[in-house]
């Protein structure tokens, strides 16, 4: 179990800096934890990435993921609304009233979310190492620093029948990825 400095604050590492890791950076740090971020991109995007690419004297950008992105959640609507009154977001009515992409391209709200927190980009991570109550990342360019708490995924499926889980403790949602059809 990970034990909190004196205040209560955690250490903890975050890999991978796309919406999902940024979002939960975002969250923790609120609540007071020192978060940080290792991606082994060049910079932040994940599945909301954009590539840049000259030709003829002119810069072209093309999203490699998400197209566009819907927000339902009223907390997620919110934070939409933000974006959008910082210029990193904008409706698409051709893909439907409830679309939105970033502007000037996809990966404009990941950029927004990343330059917020301490995000370690062109690291790869490879292994977690147990010292003592907390945890040590292996990998090019990894830090030398411990951590309370890290978030992982595994190279097996866990012993578990379910594929999906929804509002189960601090789960609000989580899935296999290698469920889908």
């Amino acid at each position: 179990r990970p034990m909190p400095e004196a205040d209560g604050a955690m250490q903890i590492a975050i890999v991978g800096a796309g919406m999902a890791g940024l979002s939960c950076a975002t969250r923790l740090a609120a609540l007071g934890h020192d978060v940080a971020l290792f991606d082994k991109g060049r910079g932040p995007g994940g599945r909301m990435a954009t590539r840049r690419v000259e030709a003829d004297g002119t810069m072209l950008r093309f999203d490699h993921g998400a197209q566009y992105f819907t927000a339902r959640d009223p907390r997620f609507v919110e934070q939409v609304a933000r974006w959008e009154r910082e210029g990193v977001v904008a409706r698409w009515d051709a893909a439907g009233e409830d679309a939105w992409v970033g502007t000037p391209a996809m990966n404009a709200p990941i950029k927004a979310m990343a330059g917020r927190h301490d995000v370690q980009f062109g690291t790869r991570i490879e292994q977690l190492l147990r010292d003592g109550d907390g945890w040590q990342l292996d990998g090019e360019g990894a830090p030398d620093r411990r951590f309370d708490a890290v978030m992982a995924a595994f190279e097996q499926r866990l012993p578990s029948e379910q594929d999906s889980i929804r509002h189960h403790g601090a789960i609000g949602w989580a899935a296999r990825n290698n469920a889908k059809p």
